[in-house]
């Protein structure tokens, strides 16, 4: 695939979007099949302006893309602006489709419905989290309240149901998408043949009506897009910066307890993606002492999310043990909600109520979180790639070095972005190593440290 990036940081939407088009245009030299735009918060609530001005000029070719925090081309690495890609292949097979419905699991459903692909790759955008507008956002913090408030007056079979319709709720609202749980969706409409991408899209410091999802000139909020690309010898690479898992639950336990910092264990009680309670207390005020979190009301998160500065890394987290795979979840912990419940990203009905608090790994170097990059075989095709935006917070402006490592590594036909940790369907033939990761079976998911890179 022969691509071509351009860039542009303009302060205006509008003159952001007309540049591209003339860079774009003062350097095509080929017909495009594929439109990639990524762009920062910079332009929140503007996107749909500048895909307008994209569809002028290339309404009729598959466009895919998202709100993210960053973005690595040729010669340049930014935090700020937009970046369109435009690429050529006659020998792919390539589309894009979106869903949009009454629920992240039914819009995942719906769209996995219209996927065919024999061979290549699918690649998923969709919000690991959406923040609605402010009257939603308050909706939904008063479902938290009140679906705390029941599960603390009854027993547990109660806390577990308010649980179950609280995790209803967040599925319906789209206030979260699982990607275990979508992943697994797409690989058994496509009979487990092809590798699925997710790109998790989340912002480190997010705001209202943030991320957006693009498909086809389209800011489709918080729906999910996917791009098909149907083609030989795609390949595709994933890799993490942790240990390998062990050959048994408790091995893996073992595992965490060497390599990670454990801070406390729990007994914890959850229902799908709502954790309860650790050791019978609500789950952030009992480890509040520890993680050193503030509880933080209603109109001061609403006042966070307005500005666009409510922050969501966090150095500590909780690693859940699956009893199927043998594999871990670890979920960020702090004073997100003004609520007891801690809603997250993973369906653990299948994980052990045996839980860790553990501080950020010890073990690694920045290059981990590109170890991708250094086992792609193919490095003349188009390479695009996600990387864990945590990496930034982890190691500051070091990270200028994942620009020149992969300058030096990879041709001048690549793009990269900076968001959530990705997640990935992997075929078993496609697996580097035993991943500790591993959520659902050939399903990796964690909330920070992966990276996938492709060679198209």
């Amino acid at each position: 695939m022969r691509t071509l990036a351009v860039f542009s940081n303009k302060k205006n939407a509008k003159m952001a979007a007309e540049e591209l088009i003339e860079k774009a245009e003062a350097s095509l030299d080929f017909n495009p099949d594929l439109v990639l735009f990524y762009a920062t918060l910079k332009y929140n609530g503007h996107y749909q302006e500048m895909l307008d001005i994209f569809r002028k000029r290339f309404g009729d070719i598959p466009q895919i893309g998202a709100s993210v925090d960053g973005m690595i081309f040729p010669h340049d690495m930014r935090t700020d602006g937009a970046v369109l890609v435009l690429g050529e292949d006659k020998d792919a097979r390539i589309e894009v489709k979106s869903a949009n419905e009454n629920g992240a699991t039914r819009s995942a459903e719906k769209l996995a419905g219209q996927i065919k692909c024999e061979k290549g790759v699918v690649i998923l955008n969709f919000p690991l989290v959406h923040v609605p507008d402010a009257i939603r956002s308050a909706e939904f913090f008063g479902m938290g309240k009140y679906y705390s408030f029941k599960a603390n007056r009854g027993d547990e079979k109660t806390k577990i149901e308010m649980a179950r319709r609280f995790s209803h709720y967040c599925d319906k609202s789209k206030i979260f998408y699982l990607p275990p749980t979508v992943l697994e969706i797409f690989a058994k409409q496509l009979d487990y043949k092809v590798p699925i991408v997710g790109m998790n899209v989340l912002h480190t410091q997010v705001k209202f009506n943030s991320p957006s999802i693009f498909s086809n000139f389209r800011d489709i909020g918080d729906g999910i897009a996917a791009l098909v690309i149907e083609k030989d010898d795609i390949e595709v690479v994933y890799d993490d910066i942790f240990p390998d898992k062990g050959a048994t639950m408790e091995e893996t336990m073992e595992i965490v307890k060497n390599e990670f910092k454990v801070v406390k264990e729990f007994n914890a009680l959850f229902e799908t993606n709502i954790l309860i309670s650790l050791d019978n207390m609500p789950p952030v005020k009992a480890v509040k002492d520890v993680i050193g979190a503030c509880e933080k009301n209603e109109l001061e998160l609403q006042e966070n999310l307005n500005k666009g500065s409510f922050q969501v890394t966090v150095p500590y987290f909780v690693s859940f043990f699956n009893k199927n795979t043998g594999g871990i979840i670890n979920v960020g912990i702090d004073s997100y909600f003004p609520f007891d419940f801690f809603p997250f990203f993973v369906d653990v009905g299948d994980f052990s109520n045996v839980v860790f608090l553990a501080h950020e790994p010890t073990f690694g170097s920045i290059d981990d979180y590109i170890s991708g990059l250094y086992l792609l075989n193919n490095l003349q095709g188009f390479n695009v790639f996600c990387i864990d935006i945590g990496s930034i917070s982890a190691f500051g402006n070091k990270v200028i070095n994942f620009k020149n490592d992969i300058e030096n590594i990879l041709n001048e036909n690549y793009v990269g972005i900076f968001s959530a940790s990705p997640s990935i369907f992997l075929p078993k033939i496609k697996k580097n190593r035993n991943y500790i990761i591993e959520a659902k079976e050939d399903i990796f998911y964690s909330n920070g440290g992966s990276n996938v890179f492709l060679s198209i």
